[in-house]
């Protein structure tokens, strides 16, 4: 599967997954996108959301 399908306040989310990505990263990025959906438009959005999984998974440190 491409994707992933989370239901969250009663709005349907279909999340893409990334190349060589696992359903739990996808989960992962899926609520920060979720909770994050208001703030920003959806291509920065993507990027903020692999950005923290880096960050928080794998532990990456940017420099902006």
């Amino acid at each position: 599967m491409n994707f992933i399908v989370m239901i969250h306040e009663d709005k349907i989310y279909e999340i893409i997954k990334q190349p060589f990505e696992t359903d739990e990263n996808t989960y992962m990025r899926g609520w920060y996108i979720i909770e994050n959906f208001h703030k920003y438009e959806y291509n920065e959005l993507i990027s903020r959301s692999i950005i923290y999984l880096n960050e928080s998974k794998n532990n990456m440190k940017y420099v902006i």
